[in-house]
């Protein structure tokens, strides 16, 4: 079983545990320091002695000095009195040895000071180690050919390094509880946006698509928050599509569907020739319920793919326009209206969806086709404007008034014009594309008859 960790957990381990190898680290650096210093005030004291004693020492009468120094330097300095025995643990006594210059006897040595030499015979410190510990200093005596050494035992500075790393020990323990428990409140502060955050998207209903709002976002919390109001923009939009897809379908196919059901029912009694139109006419309705459900679905899905990031290679629009138109010969001659494409020669090549591009020019023509009138040509041009290569198409009908021109691309309108075979659905599905595309849409009346609607591809 993998153990996993919260965020706030991780960070108060992660903390504690550079909290404890910082305060390892002081703890360490400190004790060396205590003990470096330590020993240099204790040294001090050992070398300062030594002058005292080389200051108190006659020239003639050495032997009889020796001794009372020593006395006077173990009281002054090394005994403590009975009425201060908090300062036992400090109490020294001095090592003192005096030898020949030339190490052949030795001149003196006080009490508890062992037979042998403490130390080498010259001048420095000196750290015994043995079965005894002893500290000495040595010095030279000029004026008798002696060395002069004293020494003590480093209970007293041992003592002090071991008391003094305890508190360091017991400090830094005092100091990782506090500054955990100051991480611990500083981690909870600093997560409670996140906290806060998974509160509200917990409680929020499915229907709740509004914006997250927090009392205090973080820097970093910034971009999660930015992008979970971006997706719930995004799917408030595609539901909203959606809502509006079902809507119009059920407004839209109501009365073909009821058309067709009354005209089922009108068949049963018919007979012969009539009974023959009405099955045309239950066709037409029927194609008619089809086209607008076709269109329908082709409205929807390009809602839903409100940006096609995906690179297309260049195409050359002119060649596309032209299998478009020819694809669309046969509705023409139906219809009794003739084609026409114009377009110069070296236009430049789109990196453009080439699907979207037909399904607006099938549109185009669909519509001029049905408004333009039988007998009438239907004009389709692609020119160079600037930096936009424009596709226009072009009816010989009557046109539309200025006021429903603005409405054209709307869904489900239709300007009344002549025949009313439309879904309303064409010049939507026209505008929805140039705008999946980045492009324009513009729509006039020709000033010398008709519709013309013109498309402008950005050509850079």
């Amino acid at each position: 079983m993998r153990l996993t960790l919260s965020i706030r957990n991780t960070l108060l381990l992660l903390l504690v545990m550079i909290l404890l190898l910082a305060i390892l680290l002081n703890s360490v650096l400190g004790h060396l320091l205590v003990q470096h210093e330590v020993n240099e005030v204790f040294d001090a004291e050992l070398a300062v002695s030594a002058k005292l004693i080389k200051g108190l020492l006659s020239d003639e009468d050495l032997e009889e000095d020796l001794p009372r120094i020593a006395t006077v330097m173990n009281e002054s300095l090394g005994r403590v009195q009975s009425d201060q025995p908090e300062l036992e643990s400090y109490e020294r006594s001095r090592l003192i040895q005096i030898w020949r210059q030339d190490g052949s006897g030795l001149l003196f040595r006080s009490p508890g000071a062992p037979p042998h030499a403490l130390a080498p015979l010259r001048k420095g410190f000196y750290h015994h180690r043995g079965n005894t510990e002893w500290m000495v200093y040595v010095t030279d005596l000029p004026g008798h050919n002696a060395w002069l050494m004293v020494g003590e035992y480093p209970h007293a500075r041992n003592d002090i390094i071991r008391e003094l790393g305890g508190i360091f020990g017991v400090s830094g323990v005092i100091a990782l509880i506090l500054c955990s428990l100051i991480a611990l409140a500083a981690i909870e502060y600093g997560l409670s946006p996140l906290r806060q955050l998974g509160m509200l998207l917990r409680r929020r209903s499915v229907n709740n698509l509004q914006a997250v709002e927090l009392k205090r976002t973080p820097r970093e919390l910034q971009p999660v928050v930015s992008g979970l109001n971006d997706m719930f923009s995004r799917l408030q939009a595609g539901i909203g599509r959606e809502r509006r897809f079902v809507a119009d379908a059920a407004h839209e196919l109501r009365t073909p569907l009821a058309v067709i059901k009354l005209q089922t029912q009108h068949l049963q009694n018919l007979q012969g020739d009539d009974l023959r139109q009405g099955l045309q006419q239950l066709e037409l309705g029927s194609d008619r319920a089809s086209q607008l459900v076709e269109k329908l679905l082709l409205l929807a899905r390009m809602d839903d793919n409100d940006e096609d990031t995906t690179p297309h290679e260049p195409q050359d629009i002119a060649e596309l326009c032209r299998r478009t138109l020819a694809d669309l010969q046969w509705q023409a001659d139906q219809a009794v209206v003739s084609l026409s494409f114009d377009a110069p020669d070296h236009l430049p090549a789109l990196a453009i969806d080439p699907s979207l591009v037909e399904i607006a020019l099938r549109n185009l023509i669909d519509n001029a086709i049905r408004y333009g009138g039988q007998g009438q040509e239907v004009e389709t041009s692609l020119y160079q404007n600037g930096e936009h290569l424009c596709l226009s198409v072009r009816d010989h009908g009557d046109g539309v008034s200025d006021e429903d021109l603005s409405r054209l691309s709307e869904r489900f309108y239709r300007a009344g014009r002549g025949g009313d075979s439309g879904t309303g659905l064409g010049l939507s599905i026209v505008s929805r594309v140039m705008e999946s595309l980045h492009g324009e849409m513009r729509v006039r009346n020709h000033p010398h008859g008709g519709l013309e609607v013109t498309l402008c591809f950005p050509a850079v």
